[in-house]
């Protein structure tokens, strides 16, 4: 590959996005809110059917093989849980260019940038399954899952971690088949996979309960029945599409280590600044207030991270259509779609922090099955986050559709920093200190922040196009 073309075959994301030539602007635009409608509709299904699983799926496991060996599995299905950052966060650094390329109809650059991405991913899930597995093999147990390793017999223990290992290696490259749905506005296949997926595993968990309800069978279940659905669709992906099996023909490092730029950038919002935010307070809620408080308080963060789940579903399929808009040089159709966005995010919101405020409670003592009472104060700052959190997260997909991937990545990472930081300082006041640091993050980086990015990436995007052209 000459350096020119690899210079043309992905711009930087902070720079300006090439408009390709809409031959009929009145059917893109048609094609593409009609794939967001789309992906709204299939993601209701998906979401409830994801929602069923994992409110069934702990039950089913706990009472099956115990509380002892419960502990094992969470252990083991945790441990790999972070293998999954093997990614480095390169099927989110794919939707913008490869949706750039497909409004360009540019077939070589297609398969250029899948190649770029698949190829790094799957070395990486190769070389980590080589390094993991005998590493398990060998190491005592106790020192790679502590005192949980005490809970199961050490047999049952390796072999539910080694079955674990494949399967998430084997999730790792299948996983970017999701990011080139995305960027194809295919949100709808997703969810419907999902969706597929979802009950497949919930069917597998019912019949190892009820036939071998054993720690490695139940491990397997989790780590091989979702491979199903990432199969079949990278199956119908290549067969829609097979031109993209010419990755190899148009691989190029230097688009290689563009993306791995961004896709570290990614991950650290993404999956790392996750953690950082949901994760560690409620561990560090655990180690210094009363147990009954810091229950109280995990029950509560999940309640939110559910609400939060639906109203960010709903933003995502925005990235894709973003993209595919700007490059088509369809600017009302953004500015319309962007104030629209906020719109309903601010209405979404509102009614969350209305349910939060007056209903929380309620909800959480149906849910648990028993009486929950988190506090008035705490109710309505968990519902002003939701309104906050909603508004920061529908200027994300927006940001990345522009191109902005590492400063819209940058400000969601340092804000769970900052809050990260925080959480020693307010621990001393409970769950209300937590959920209005919380609150102060988004209001003090991102709330303010992300509109004047769009502001300003917007015009600067479009002028640099329109001298081009």
């Amino acid at each position: 590959m000459t350096d020119d073309f690899e210079n043309a075959t992905l711009a930087e994301p902070d720079t300006a996005i090439c408009a390709a030539t809409a031959t009929d602007p009145r059917h893109a635009r048609h094609q593409r809110t009609r794939r967001i409608f789309s992906a709204w509709a299939s993601s209701v299904p998906s979401k409830a059917v994801t929602l069923f699983v994992q409110l069934i799926a702990i039950p089913i496991v706990y009472r099956a093989i115990g509380p002892a060996q419960f502990a094992a599995y969470a252990a083991v299905t945790s441990f790999v849980s972070i293998l999954g950052f093997l990614n480095l966060g390169m099927g989110g650094a794919l939707v913008t260019p490869l949706a750039l390329a497909a409004a360009d109809k540019d077939r070589f650059r297609e398969a250029s940038l899948l190649g770029s991405v698949l190829t790094p991913v799957i070395a990486l899930a190769i070389a980590g399954l080589a390094i993991v597995l005998p590493v398990l093999s060998v190491s005592p147990l106790q020192t790679v899952f502590g005192l949980a390793a005490t809970a199961a017999p050490g047999p049952a223990l390796r072999a539910a971690a080694v079955l674990a290992c494949i399967g998430i290696f084997i999730a790792v490259p299948l996983s970017v088949v999701e990011s080139v749905r995305q960027g194809y506005q295919e949100l709808h296949i997703n969810n419907l996979l999902n969706a597929l997926s979802n009950v497949i595993l919930c069917l597998g968990l019912l019949s190892v309960s009820w036939l071998k309800p054993t720690l490695p069978a139940f491990v397997a279940v989790m780590a091989f029945g979702p491979l199903l659905g990432r199969v079949l669709n990278a199956a119908l992906l290549f067969h829609q599409r097979p031109y993209l099996l010419a990755m190899r023909q148009g691989f190029s490092w230097l688009q290689m280590r563009r993306l791995v730029r961004d896709g570290i950038s990614y991950v650290g919002a993404a999956a790392v600044a996750s953690v950082l935010l949901y994760q560690w307070p409620v561990y560090y809620m655990a180690r210094a207030r009363p147990p009954l408080e810091s229950s109280r308080f995990a029950v509560f963060v999940q309640l939110v991270l559910i609400t939060l789940s639906f109203g960010t579903g709903l933003a995502l399929p925005l990235w894709g259509a973003v993209a595919d808009a700007f490059a088509r040089a369809d600017y009302p159709w953004v500015t319309k779609l962007t104030r629209w966005a906020r719109v309903a995010a601010l209405a979404y919101g509102i009614c969350a922090l209305a349910m939060f405020g007056f209903r929380a409670n309620v909800v959480l003592s149906f849910w648990l099955r028993r009486p929950f009472d988190a506090g008035r104060g705490l109710c309505w700052l968990g519902g002003f986050y939701v309104l906050l959190a909603i508004w920061e997260n529908v200027h994300w997909p927006i940001a990345l559709g522009l191109g902005a991937m590492r400063a819209a990545s940058n400000a969601v990472f340092w804000r769970a920093v900052a809050f990260a930081a925080s959480v020693p300082l307010v621990i001393s006041h409970g769950a209300a200190g937590l959920m209005a640091a919380l609150c102060t993050s988004v209001i003090a980086i991102t709330a303010w922040y992300y509109p004047v990015l769009l502001a300003r990436t917007f015009p600067a995007q479009r002028q640099t196009v329109e001298v081009q052209e």
